[in-house]
């Protein structure tokens, strides 16, 4: 079965970049949500296998989302994407269960970071 990835950003832009950047050569499928309050009620029928949030969103953003997540599912790898990485995001991101947070820009890393977490999932 294929690695399903929710990826929450209130930018479209932002979603069809990281949809087409992870889809690109693997068998991931990503699910996209606009907004972190969408993310939470989208996992409970997609079950995703990680999810990705952008910090900054409407409604719920991406810290109160991934304490939702991670109440819901404890064991699903939850990710930070910002444009303003910060070191107090970095500590308020992993007190919520956050796995890793990284800047929209080291898209490159996140791929390699969700092999790394991933590994023999796509089997």
């Amino acid at each position: 079965m294929a690695t399903r990835i929710l990826v929450a950003d209130d930018s479209p832009f932002w979603r069809e970049e990281m949809r087409t950047f992870l889809e690109r050569n693997s068998t991931w499928t990503v699910f996209e949500a606009s907004d972190g309050s969408e993310a939470v009620r989208k996992s409970g029928w997609i079950h995703p296998d990680v999810v990705i949030l952008d910090m900054c969103m409407p409604i719920l953003d991406g810290l109160g989302a991934a304490r939702e997540l991670r109440r819901r599912s404890p064991d699903v790898p939850v990710l930070i994407l910002t444009v303003d990485k910060t070191p107090f995001l970095d500590q308020a991101a992993h007190q919520a269960g956050v796995r890793a947070v990284f800047s929209k820009t080291e898209c490159l890393e996140v791929r390699k970071f969700l092999e790394q977490t991933l590994q023999g999932h796509d089997a």
